[in-house]
């Protein structure tokens, strides 16, 4: 495998450094001495090289993604659901908010509880443009909101959150969004 093969498929394995380096944020030298040291590559220059022409590659990706991201964010709709409960169950509940049916069973949200659901309406572009519930979790971690459930199908995207968190998830999506 060429040193460039190897780079690559290092930094594909860690989303952080990708992420610096689309922001043009990383020591090029300290990324290139821990990737020679891991990998064992002996031509730190060689590592370099590679790593600046995959940053290219990287920001010009990431540009493109974000546009296509913010697109479907801005064209989807928000609401929130209080009291909101999830059983695991072996039927279809037909008083459920949401149903899904698993291998193990059915997953039935429904009324009374402490939980809130958060519902993202998006467009049907949502099923051909990548990453956008990687933002949706990703802004929601960096603010340590936990999504306890997460049910996806087609356009509609449900956040399973706790009751506390409701308020905060839809005005931080909405924020971001806008």
């Amino acid at each position: 495998m060429s040193t460039a093969a190897k780079v690559e498929l290092y930094i594909s394995k860690r989303p952080h450094i990708k992420e610096a380096l689309a922001e043009d944020v990383i020591n090029y030298s300290a990324l290139a001495r821990k990737i020679c040291s891991e990998e064992k590559i002996e031509s730190e220059d060689a590592v370099k090289a590679a790593v600046s022409r995959y940053q290219d590659f990287v920001a010009e990706n990431r540009t493109d993604k974000k546009s296509r991201v913010k697109e479907v964010l801005e064209n989807s709709s928000l609401t929130i659901r209080s009291d909101i409960s999830v059983e695991k169950s072996n039927r279809y509940n037909s008083e459920a908010v949401i149903s899904a049916k698993t291998e193990n069973g059915f997953t039935n949200m429904v009324s009374g509880g402490e939980k809130s659901l958060v519902a993202v309406e998006s467009p049907g572009k949502l099923e051909e443009t990548p990453g956008v519930i990687e933002f949706v979790l990703s802004s929601l971690a960096a603010e340590n909101i936990n999504v306890d459930q997460l049910i996806s199908c087609r356009e509609d995207t449900h956040l399973v959150v706790g009751q506390e968190d409701g308020p905060k998830v839809l005005e931080l999506l909405q924020e971001r969004i806008n």
